[in-house]
């Protein structure tokens, strides 16, 4: 039987679960699309992290900067929840 192989993790995967960590965003319970949760110390929290935490290949500027870009594409409300 072959190995399993691990999918290479994005940065965009990888800025998003740092953003669940961090609480600053959160999976609707009936869809499962991300929200914000609109907390400032939990976004703040989330951009010291991307600081800190390694990526392979990327700076810091950059996993600050992918942080804010998956911020940027979600809002407060799930659109199934409508």
């Amino acid at each position: 039987m072959p190995a399993k192989t691990k999918k290479k993790e994005t940065l965009e995967t990888w800025a998003t679960d740092l953003l669940v960590e961090a609480h600053a965003i959160a999976p609707c319970p009936d869809h499962g699309y991300m929200r914000l949760r609109h907390s400032q110390h939990a976004l703040d929290y989330a951009r010291d992290l991307a600081e800190h935490r390694k990526f392979p290949g990327k700076k810091k500027k950059e996993r600050v900067s992918a942080v804010e870009d998956v911020l940027d594409g979600l809002g407060d409300a799930c659109p199934d929840c409508d």
